[in-house]
């Protein structure tokens, strides 16, 4: 082989290269990306308090009756809040395959709320509270789709929308909170 083929080789074999890492850097989720995963870096704020009122409804579920089938069911639904890259403060790698994960709890949190709403008899404050943590479930799983089938998001994108998600996780939990918190109280009263 002549020195010009071979430079010509190496060229379009570095300019392939290239292409490739440009595409993985930018565009992270592309089906022609040889790495399809993103690393989130959550605010630090919201890790610190989402944390916080994580501990506090594991802390209220642990303090529940065993015989209150409402209490109960929060040890299923606090799973779909209870994930590693929500509550770490450092950068989580996130994957197309994470992504299938989070809709599977998002999922099985929403049966188990549903479930709530036909099997118990609640307050209408309290019925309001649940749908409210029905409808953000569903917003959940409608931006986690968009984040798996978004194969031209750039990575900027990608950051902005997982960062939305976690806000949504966020006014989730808050709701999901603010109902248990309403559901005791009114068994306080009751009794």
């Amino acid at each position: 082989m002549s020195r010009k083929m071979k430079l010509t080789i190496l060229s379009l074999i570095g300019a392939l290269v290239l292409f490739f890492a440009i595409i993985t850097w930018f565009y992270p989720y592309s089906s022609l990306s040889l790495h399809r995963s993103i690393s989130y870096s959550p605010d630090p704020y919201l890790v610190e308090d989402y944390t916080e009122k994580m501990n506090g409804l594991s802390k209220m579920y642990a303090e529940g009756s065993g015989d209150d089938p409402t209490m109960d069911r929060l040890q299923y639904i606090l799973q779909m809040y209870d994930q590693e890259w929500l509550m770490s403060e450092k950068a989580v790698i996130m994957t197309k395959e994470d992504l299938d994960n989070v809709a599977f709890d998002v999922k099985e949190a929403r049966n188990v709320l549903i479930d709530l709403s036909f099997e118990e008899t609640y307050s209408a404050d309290v019925k309001k509270q649940l749908r409210l943590s029905i409808e953000n479930c569903l917003a959940i799983e409608e931006s986690v789709e968009e984040l798996k089938d978004a194969n031209f998001l750039t990575r900027d994108l990608a950051q902005i929308q997982y960062g939305n998600l976690h806000g949504t996780f966020d006014s989730s939990l808050r709701a999901l909170e603010t109902m248990y918190d309403r559901y005791e109280r009114e068994i306080e009263q009751s009794e």
